[in-house]
Order: structure tokens, then C-alpha cells, then sequence
């Protein structure tokens, strides 16, 4: 009963939502996964669960955000990633919580971030998910900065309080040297020397060239009468949000495509999601349906009975649809310009001279027509097939 726009709102305000309190801190398997991406893939598509209705949509790209070429909607699997890594975040962020405390005093001061344990906990879980993600490339521990306020929390050596990056890391000899691994910014900048804290002087080569760099670039630090603070750098406001890493992982994870999304406010959500489907070649044209092994007796365009009923064919070089075009334009005084695909129109589109919400209005006209036009191509369809598609 519901149209395919009702579909994406309930989709992303409800099957997204409602595992979340499961999700918060437990690992969730990837077959339970996949089998609540598959009901949401049915949901989305119109059909139950084990239905074998022809399906049109790569759920994957439904998933990328909409920067990236998609809906939008965004994975499960970054949900549940996401709302474990809150609790990380925690454990680095708020010392003296209880969360904190319990873990330090189950598994060290350190939380036994760096080191494989047998134990199989929350905790345990939590860390090597974060370490695996780590060597997929997806650093989730990067963004984590401190902003220097005093300097008596931030550790000098261990903390990503200069340039987002550990200072051991970047200068590894000098960091051998130190006597005191975890000294504060700010009693490392009240020595009258560098070299003060370390077992000896550095004596030359390489150790005294990173030396002399690190005194160079932290030399002028300045300090301000506040506390430090730890500060997430996926976002502008710096705290932290379950969001930003859910988007993080999509967009590792998720395909990638040559053109964003473009939605439209003015028109309504199913206009905007039939304009994503002509994008990606996503609708049941008559060559889309002979590709997938379905009798169809001919697969020419049912409006000009010469080119071969494409997406490309159907939406921007048939005929009828050219003569709509041309008065589209007229009617909106811009030049014209013949148009074979998508990638054509959107390349028109940028190119014209037109204020952005002019520009906006011009893209719903175009939508509304492909979107009269899909209609019309499912009821052309279903005089001549027999059977759900």
C-alpha cells in the first residue's frame, strides 16, 4: 500500500532504528546481518520476505550516502560498529567514569587495547573489532585528539595532542630516550630543557636530527589556563557522534559512484528515488528484463519502435522524450543540447547559468517527467508479461 518514498522514510525511521538497544554493545555476527539487511532490501523493494520478485536494486548501493552516490539509508553493520566504538571512546575519553574504572580494573590501566587476550568479553570484543577495522585501513582511534588546554592531562609522548599524530610515532630515537614515558605537556614544556627528562644526550646522526626537529616544532608551545580536552575530529563541534563513524565505515565499505545523489526538496521522496534508479540503470526496461533470462518478445522501445529499450534510450534519446526536452527548455529559456545518458545530463545541467535554486526547480521538472514516464513503463510491462517481476 505504500509508495516506494513511504518505504525509504519508514526504512531509515524504523528497520534502522529498531535493533539499536541489541547493537549498543554486543558484536552482532555478519549472517545476523545479513539476514536483517535482506528483510530491509524486501521491505524496500515491495515484496515479502520469501518472495522471488525480480529485484532491480543493489542493496549495497541503496546503502552508500547519498555524497556517494546513494539513498542514504547506510549499513547495519557500520550501526552496530559504530555504537561499540561509543564505548571505546569512553574508556579513552572519561577517565574517571564508571565504565572507565571497571574496565581498568578488569583488564589493567590500559584497557589491554594493544594486546590479544583469551577472554572472550564485551570489552574483548569491543577492541578487537576496532584493531580489525584498523587493518582494513579504517583507523577509528585517528580522529582522537586531545586539545590542549594546561597540559597536565595530555600525556607528551602517548597522546594525539600535536598535528593528530603520537609524538612516539614521529619521532621514535628521541621517544627510546625518554625516562619518563607518560609525562604530561605540561611538565615537559616547563624544562628549561628538552633533553632534561631523557637518559642522556641524543649523540648525533639520527638522533639528534629528530631531536632538534621536535624542538623546533614544539618549542613555542603555548599554554592556556584550561583543561584539556579530548576532541573528535569527524566532526566541526569536535564531540563525539555514533553517526560520524557509522559514515566513516559506509563510505569505506560501500560502493562509490561518478555522480552524488541529487535530491530534490521540492518534489516528493518517490520523484527523487525514480531519479536515482534512472542513475543507476535500476528500473525493469525490456533489455534490463532479456539480461535476466525473462521471456520478453521484443526488447525495441514500445514509444518509437527503433532504438532498444535502454535506460539511456527511454529517458533521454527517444524521440518523444527529446520533443519534451526541447520544450522544457523553451519553456525555461536555456539552451539546448542533445542528451544520450545521465552522465550527459548532469554535465548540462552543471554547465547552465542559473541561480541554485532555479537550478533545483529545473531538476524536479526533469524528475517529475522521468518519473510519468516510469510509470507508464510498468504498465506497458505488465500487458506484456505474465507473473511478478
Amino acid at each position: 500500500m505504500l509508495s516506494i518514498g513511504g518505504r525509504l522514510t519508514l526504512l531509515k525511521s524504523v528497520l534502522g532504528s529498531t535493533p539499536i538497544f541489541h547493537m549498543s554493545i554486543h558484536k552482532v555476527p555478519l549472517g545476523v546481518l545479513r539476514k536483517l539487511e535482506a528483510i530491509r532490501s524486501h521491505f524496500f523493494n515491495g515484496c515479502a520476505p520469501n518472495c522471488n520478485k525480480a529485484s532491480w536494486v543493489n542493496w549495497k548501493n541503496a546503502l552508500a550516502s547519498k555524497k556517494k552516490g546513494g539513498l542514504g539509508i547506510a549499513s547495519l553493520y557500520a550501526l552496530n560498529r559504530g555504537l561499540m566504538f561509543k564505548w571505546y571512546w569512553r574508556f579513552q575519553t572519561q577517565g574517571s567514569s564508571l565504565w572507565s574504572r571497571v574496565i581498568k580494573a578488569l583488564h589493567g590501566e590500559t584497557g589491554n587495547v594493544n594486546a590479544s587476550s583469551g577472554l572472550k568479553t564485551s570489552w574483548t570484543n569491543i577492541v578487537k573489532e576496532v584493531n580489525f577495522l584498523a587493518s582494513k585501513g579504517i583507523d577509528l582511534r585517528t580522529p582522537i585528539c586531545f586539545k590542549l588546554g594546561n597540559g597536565e592531562k595530555a600525556r607528551f609522548w602517548e597522546d594525539r595532542w600535536f598535528d593528530g599524530v603520537p609524538l612516539k610515532t614521529r619521532f621514535p630515537r628521541v621517544y627510546a630516550l625518554e625516562s619518563c614515558k607518560d609525562i604530561t605537556v605540561a611538565s615537559k614544556t616547563s624544562h628549561l630543557n628538552f633533553a632534561s627528562s631523557l637518559r642522556r644526550s641524543p649523540r648525533g646522526g639520527v638522533e639528534q636530527h629528530q631531536f632538534e626537529e621536535l624542538r623546533l616544532l614544539v618549542g613555542d608551545t603555548r599554554l592556556i589556563p584550561m583543561e584539556d580536552r579530548w576532541t573528535w575530529n569527524l566532526s566541526s563541534s569536535g564531540e563525539f557522534s555514533v553517526s560520524s563513524v557509522r559514515c566513516l565505515i559506509d563510505d569505506k565499505t560501500l560502493p562509490v559512484f561518478d555522480h552524488q545523489t541529487r535530491w530534490v526538496r521540492f518534489v516528493p521522496i518517490k520523484v527523487n528515488v525514480i531519479a536515482w534508479k534512472v542513475k543507476n540503470n535500476s528500473l525493469p526496461t525490456r533489455f534490463n528484463i532479456s539480461r535476466r533470462g525473462i521471456s520478453i518478445n521484443c526488447i525495441k522501445c514500445a514509444i518509437c519502435d527503433i532504438g532498444v529499450e535502454t535506460v539511456n534510450h527511454l529517458f533521454f534519446s527517444c524521440e518523444l522524450v527529446t520533443q519534451l526536452v526541447k520544450m522544457i527548455v523553451r519553456w525555461w529559456s536555456v539552451p539546448y543540447l542533445e542528451i544520450d545518458s545521465y552522465a550527459d545530463w548532469v554535465s548540462w545541467m552543471d554547465n547552465l547559468h542559473l541561480p541554485i535554486k532555479n537550478k533545483l526547480m529545473l531538476d524536479g521538472v526533469f524528475y517529475v517527467m522521468w518519473c510519468i514516464e516510469t510509470d507508464w513503463l510498468l504498465v506497458t510491462l505488465a500487458t506484456n508479461l505474465k507473473g511478478n517481476l
